[in-house]
């Protein structure tokens, strides 16, 4: 990311799909019928001021990147896509990433959450609420570790996979 750290071009947007989608295994090729590659690289490359806006957090980003072409939520993704970037090129811990792992173990490890809450949340790009919950939850633990919401996830992750 550092060598090819905007995303206005939609080239240079595909080697980072591509590489997001291989390294973490999105799967976003099983949904072609609904979006092309090509399509979400000129979506992403599209959403105004987006590399001011994931430097700063901005949770916005993750909707307009999940809602996509309306035929496809993609919100796993998108916060991927958000968390590397916002991390990896900036050094910031702005995003919280939520997959089929965060959001069948969650519920197990804290009690005042629900699978039925955080695909509520997912369903209606509701992404800022994620982000607010996990980030409460690590200030509740007072978890002040950097990159922690990385650590988390990747707690989570290696615990659960």
């Amino acid at each position: 990311m550092h060598k090819f750290p905007y995303n206005n071009d939609p080239d240079v947007v595909a080697m980072k799909i591509g590489l997001i989608d291989i390294t973490n295994s999105t799967h976003l090729s099983q949904h072609k019928s609904l979006i092309s590659m090509d399509e979400l690289c000129h979506i992403i490359a599209s959403i105004p001021e987006i590399d001011n806006r994931i430097k700063v957090g901005d949770p916005e980003v993750v909707n307009e990147i999940a809602r996509s072409n309306g035929n496809i939520n993609l919100f796993s993704f998108a916060t991927k896509y958000c968390c590397y970037h916002n991390r990896n090129l900036y050094g910031n811990d702005d995003y919280s990433i939520l997959d089929t792992v965060l959001k069948e173990y969650l519920p197990i490890y804290f009690n005042d959450i629900t699978k039925n809450q955080i695909q509520k949340w997912q369903s209606g790009f509701e992404y800022k609420k994620y982000n607010d919950y996990i980030t409460k939850k690590l200030d509740e633990l007072r978890i002040t570790t950097t990159n922690r919401k990385r650590k988390f996830d990747h707690f989570i992750w290696y615990k659960n996979r």
